[in-house]
């Protein structure tokens, strides 16, 4: 076998992060056969996509390659920090037309989640010293708010649906990593479309006590159709129950409506003001420039998250009948 014709093919170490090889979707037995034979016969014809000696592309590839001696060669993408290579691997594979849906709203979210992240690191701290130095209006300020609702309308656009749909992904990302850190098992089998499992349902499993999480893993490895259906999911993981509520003096029940359809939202408007009230003491109160960039980007996260809440919120109202 020859590899004449492929330049700088050798066999390196590289690492391999978990985080990022969660992005790729795993290959069937059949896939990671077909893949083996192609690059025993043909080599590895294609380089392995590197940041910082880290695989963002290629992680099969390289597994491969590296336990049969097969030289390979790499692409060196130059980013500034985990979330931009993060970002990276979901644009590149957004662009592959073989991922399933689950995939597909996956890693939509999980750009949408980590480019808000970045926007965040931007708003807090680009502005003390590189506007100093570039002057003030070369980089003006954005309104607090405007990077994840900007980040909304131009992944919509670009992966045409609405911004209700990115901030829908967004929550079932969230979802899925927070399960993934009790149960990573059952990650690959929700995402390759195996196992259909509900958003509410991800986060609902992710929840659980660790007595719980060991009866879930069982059922992962050995029949993980029971958790598609939402009246098993609870029957094997029955909600825990609430404390009884406190006896009413007699008589007093008659006078008490059965059910109040508004009592929720009617409890959330309330709690609403005190909200708005403390937002607006902490800013009259503080001296936002002595204070640190690490205080300030953990404040623009939070509100950041409030502010998402609140426009899903506001969509689910303006939909109802």
């Amino acid at each position: 076998m020859s590899y004449k014709n492929m330049p700088e093919l050798k066999i390196v170490k590289l690492i391999i992060d978990n985080d990022f090889k969660q992005l790729i979707p795993s290959l069937s037995e059949e896939e990671r056969c077909l893949l083996k034979e192609n690059l025993i016969r043909d080599g590895c014809r294609e380089p392995l996509s590197v940041w910082n000696n880290t695989i963002l592309d290629g992680h099969n590839r390289y597994e491969i390659c590296t336990r049969h001696q097969i030289p390979f060669s790499i692409q060196r993408i130059y980013l500034r920090n985990r979330e931009e290579a993060t970002v990276w691997i979901c644009i590149n594979q957004l662009g592959r037309r073989n991922i399933t849906e689950e995939t597909r709203r996956y890693l939509i979210g999980k750009r949408y989640e980590t480019e808000k992240i970045l926007g965040v690191h931007n708003v807090a701290g680009i502005n003390q010293h590189t506007k100093k130095e570039v002057g003030e209006n070369i980089l003006p300020e954005a309104p607090f708010g405007l990077t994840a609702s900007r980040t909304r309308e131009r992944l919509a656009a670009e992966y045409n649906i609405s911004h209700a749909t990115v901030l829908n992904y967004g929550q079932y990302s969230r979802a899925l990593d927070s399960l993934s850190t009790v149960v990573p098992e059952i990650t690959p089998k929700i995402l390759s479309g195996e196992l259909k499992i509900s958003q509410d349902n991800i986060a609902y499993l992710s929840q659980l006590a660790s007595q719980e999480v060991i009866r879930l893993k069982q059922l992962v490895s050995e029949d993980s159709s029971v958790l598609g259906s939402n009246a098993e999911i609870h029957r094997l993981f029955p909600p825990k129950q609430t404390k009884a509520p406190l006896s009413m003096p007699p008589g007093s029940i008659k006078d008490m409506p059965s059910y109040d359809p508004d009592a929720e939202i009617s409890s959330l408007t309330l709690t609403i003001p005190s909200w708005v009230s403390s937002i607006n003491r902490v800013k009259a109160a503080s001296s936002l420039e002595s204070t640190t960039v690490q205080a300030r980007g953990k404040l623009v996260e939070e509100l950041s998250r409030l502010k998402e809440t609140i426009d899903y919120m506001l969509t689910v109202i303006r939909e109802a009948p």
